[in-house]
């Protein structure tokens, strides 16, 4: 059951987590299994960030061998390519973890890449690439790697036909990717085990201030809904705000160093020939970054763009010019498919989190755990770049480093009676603390990734979480009008 504001007030924890996207969830369910008592809250619902708005993969870290540039960028800047190994090998080692574990929703979908004679990369480089990528691997789940010739591609691809200049392709690069159909829900579950478990969750809760006093952190928050406030203590807090994670540094009040650089990912959706379904497409943009046609359920999306993102961080949608961007790039890669602004389906944009490096003015894209005693915030620790796929992973290093401070936990870990287990269904809402109507339609059921982006089912469901959570018909209504506003501006086409 959600906790009441009032409920907090005064409380101590070993660990406050501000942030409830996938690499805050992890870290929640790490953490209280370890025996530590946490507190995670998120000043929106969970998972409803970063973590509801990438391309959505579990990548096999390919792309993390494409330097988008020359290939002699790794010869001028061996350092990234020694961090790029570093975070294939993680990438590698979480998709065995999850693939075998069947905990997170994923899909295996079959990845077609074209090598093109004028392309930026020859076919002994795309062969080295994934020789790489299975040295690091574990060998537990296969990447099925396989080159065809060009000759060979045509006659089983169902992309081919339409491609621009086809006569351009020296051959087809194919590999086993997978996808979370659903990685809301993931984020829900994990954070509903942590509770499970004995933490202390609540969403719409933003912190609004830190503060280091009496060896340990006093943490402001407030009641995004109702203006509502507490103050919890913590011994240790974990700022894993995600693309906030600067503007969460900020609430104690002290210069910190710029830690976030957000690049934006937009996305088109369409509904492609049925030949297609359950393949996807990988090759360079214009703009020489990695672009996908992937499969979505019965439609397929196109993107990601990669443009750096400066503006409201709780206002990303693909834009006019994301719209424009992306149809340029379907009908450039795919001219036969004559796609429109009339056929897109839905749209959705995200910002990445990426590590700030003054050098790049795009980001670093590896992973920082960072110890902010050194900025004059002991006990406090943030994260950039934490990956959808291995989030597992960088929560069991978070509370490793939390552990060098904190010394092993002392609370159980063990479930707690009457609260209820995770569930992958809707189950009770008030169990899953649902809160809107949006809660339910996108994350708890994820209906807004379909092609009628829940809009069939929203009445009804309103009407049934209005018996649960008390809501008036004067409510209710209100519910259904924010959620249509809502789809129309973040799934909608501008």
């Amino acid at each position: 059951m959600r906790p009441t504001l009032p409920s907090l007030d005064g409380r101590e924890f070993d660990i406050a987590i501000i942030g409830a996207g996938i690499n805050g969830a992890a870290a929640a369910q790490a953490a209280v299994a370890a025996g530590y008592r946490v507190l995670i809250v998120d000043k929106g619902d969970y998972g409803a960030g970063s973590s509801a708005r990438s391309s959505r993969l579990l990548h096999c870290g390919l792309r993390y061998l494409m330097p988008g540039g020359p290939v002699t960028t790794w010869l001028k800047h061996p350092g990234r390519f020694l961090d790029a190994v570093k975070t294939i090998k993680r990438s590698m080692a979480v998709r065995s973890e999850l693939v075998r574990g069947h905990k997170a929703g994923l899909k295996p979908l079959r990845m077609h890449y074209p090598l093109f004679t004028d392309g930026p990369y020859k076919p002994w480089m795309v062969d080295v690439a994934f020789g790489i990528l299975g040295a690091v691997s574990d060998g537990k789940v296969a990447l099925d790697y396989k080159r065809s010739s060009a000759a060979q591609a045509r006659a089983s691809n169902p992309f081919l036909s339409f491609l621009a200049r086809p006569e351009r392709i020296a051959s087809i690069a194919s590999y086993t990717e997978y996808q979370f159909d659903w990685p809301e829900r993931v984020v829900a579950d994990l954070v509903f085990e942590a509770e499970r478990l004995g933490a202390t969750a609540r969403n719409y809760t933003p912190a609004t201030s830190l503060a280091f006093e009496d060896n340990g952190w006093t943490v402001g928050l407030s009641d995004a809904m109702d203006g509502g406030a507490a103050r919890v203590r913590a011994r240790s807090v974990l700022n894993l705000g995600g693309a906030w994670v600067d503007k969460v540094n900020a609430l104690n009040g002290q210069p910190v160093t710029r830690k976030v650089t957000g690049t934006k990912g937009a996305h088109l959706v369409f509904r492609l020939p049925a030949a297609c379904r359950g393949q996807g497409f990988a090759a360079m943009s214009s703009k020489n970054r990695p672009f996908y046609c992937m499969p979505w359920r019965d439609l397929h999306f196109f993107g990601p763009t990669e443009t750096l993102y400066e503006g409201d961080l709780d206002d990303v949608y693909c834009d006019a010019d994301d719209v424009a961007f992306l149809l340029g790039e379907v009908n450039h890669l795919f001219p036969a498919l004559g796609l429109g602004r009339k056929d897109i389906v839905s749209t959705w944009a995200g910002v990445r989190p990426l590590t700030y490096d003054a050098a790049l003015p795009m980001g670093h894209r590896s992973r920082r755990i960072y110890d902010m005693a050194a900025e004059g915030m002991p006990g406090a620790y943030a994260l950039t770049n934490g990956s959808l796929g291995a989030h597992r992973k960088t929560g069991e290093d978070l509370v490793a480093a939390l552990a060098a401070r904190l010394g092993p936990g002392s609370a159980s870990g063990a479930p707690v009676p009457g609260v209820q287990a995770p569930a992958s269904s809707a189950g009770d809402p008030l169990a899953q603390h649902v809160v809107t109507l949006e809660d339910q339609l996108a994350r708890r059921v994820g209906r807004v990734w379909d092609a009628d982006r829940g809009l069939d089912d929203a009445a009804a469901t309103a009407v049934r979480l209005a018996g649960h959570l008390g809501w008036s018909q004067e409510k209710t209504d209100a519910e259904l009008d924010a959620f249509k506003r809502l789809v129309e501006h973040f799934y909608g086409v501008r």
